[in-house]
């Protein structure tokens, strides 16, 4: 099952699992330290699968019932993780960041005006946004929007749709004239047409 299905609640039982499973480490990672979070879950997971093996234990041993035993089925599981795909996981991480770096650095040098006043309101924004939310708050909020918005948008497209073009529209309305009003963006805006 991939990841997009997940977050689109195809599978509700699993979905929910998942969702609520890393939404509870988040809020506990809020309170307590990390180490605590993890030892604690680790326990829990532990102590629930030593239940489980004793439950099942009397079951067949003692009431003579045959009970399936809900953890079989992970017991064989393959948790170990392939050389190649860490390797293609770590090149590809490694060209994004080399594009990420030539982009700040791109942004940073000012090569383009337009751009650079873009990325400069960007990060004036992160300050408010800053001042407002920790980055666990925004963890949060973003693993919440993550799973409620697809759903919200796949169940209500026809009227979303609509509202997203126009909204879409008058960004490139604004986009537009403030380009005209920058003289460096004029100039590049006009090189095409010199070579036509």
């Amino acid at each position: 099952m991939g990841f997009e299905s997940t977050y689109q609640w195809e599978d509700p039982i699993y979905s929910g699992v998942v969702f609520g499973s890393v939404f509870t480490t988040l809020v506990a990672i809020c309170y307590y330290s990390l180490i605590s979070v993890f030892a604690y879950a680790s326990l829990t997971l532990l102590m629930a699968v030593i239940g489980v093996k004793i439950y099942t234990y009397v079951m067949v041993t003692f009431l003579k019932k045959e009970t399936t035993n809900p953890i079989a089925k992970f017991a064989g599981c393959e948790l170990t993780i392939p050389a190649e795909k860490v390797n293609d996981y770590a090149s590809r991480g490694t060209e994004k960041l080399n594009c990420g770096i030539k982009e700040l650095r791109r942004l940073f040098m000012v090569e383009n005006m337009l751009d650079s006043i873009k990325f400069g309101l960007s990060l004036w924004v992160l300050t408010y946004i800053g001042s407002w939310f920790n980055a666990m708050t925004l963890l949060i909020l973003g693993w919440i929007g993550l799973f409620s918005i697809p759903k919200i948008y796949v169940n209500n497209k026809a009227q979303i749709d609509p509202v997203l073009d126009q909204v879409k529209a008058k960004l490139t309305e604004v986009s537009d004239k403030v380009t005209a009003l920058m003289p460096q963006a004029k100039a590049v805006a006009a090189e095409p047409k010199k070579e036509e």
